[in-house]
Order: structure tokens, then C-alpha cells, then sequence
């Protein structure tokens, strides 16, 4: 997880030594504020970059998603009536202990299992 620390305002003695050492001048107030103000409308910006992008993708999800959801009940209709002569293996002791394996390996297979 990214953690982000704010600097202080006060002025660091070791870098005005560095900056009298590079003779160079410190940046004036003014440059620090128009600086300042452009950053804060790049972050603005973004946050409307963000949330522009959210409501597309949630408009676009309300467009697809009743024909997905049709789509996936044609489906499961269709295995449903595929499996019916396998019902009794499916709810089996051995069904199950099939099913637990073959979700172990899925999850082997994903990395899901995987410390971090």
C-alpha cells in the first residue's frame, strides 16, 4: 500500500547549504504558488478525469448488462437441461469431493493460494 507523507513548510537548513553551495537562488513565493495552483488543477482535473470515467462505465454497464444477463440465463438453462442425467452424481459424496478438487486446482492454477 502507497503512502503518502506531506513535506513541511518550514525551510530545511541543509538544502539552503545546498543551494548556497550550487549557487543557485531559491525559488521565489510566487513561483511556488503558480506552481502549487497548477498542480492543484492537475489533480482536479484528473478527478473529473475519474469520475467522467466512472459514469460511462456505469451507463455502459446499465446498456449491456440486461442482454448479459439473458444471455447467461439461455446458458445455464442449457447446462441445466445438459446435466439432469448427472444430477444424482453431481449431488454424491464423490460429486462433491470432485467439485472441492477441481476448485483446489483452480485455485493452485490462479495463484489465489499464493502468500503475498
Amino acid at each position: 500500500m502507497l503512502t503518502v507523507t506531506r513535506m513541511s513548510d518550514e525551510i530545511d537548513e541543509q538544502l539552503l547549504a545546498l543551494f548556497a553551495e550550487a549557487h543557485e537562488t531559491l525559488p521565489s513565493a510566487e513561483f511556488m504558488q503558480s506552481f502549487l495552483a497548477r498542480l492543484e488543477r492537475a489533480r482536479r482535473l484528473q478527478n473529473m478525469r475519474r469520475i467522467v470515467l466512472a459514469v460511462v462505465l456505469a451507463i455502459l454497464a446499465a446498456w449491456i448488462l440486461p442482454s448479459v444477463l439473458a444471455t447467461t440465463a439461455a446458458v445455464m438453462l442449457a447446462i441445466g437441461e445438459q446435466s439432469q442425467s448427472y444430477s444424482a452424481l453431481i449431488i454424491s459424496p464423490a460429486g462433491w469431493g470432485v467439485s472441492m478438487l477441481i476448485g483446489f486446482l483452480v485455485l493452485l492454477r490462479t495463484g489465489a493460494l499464493r502468500r503475498r
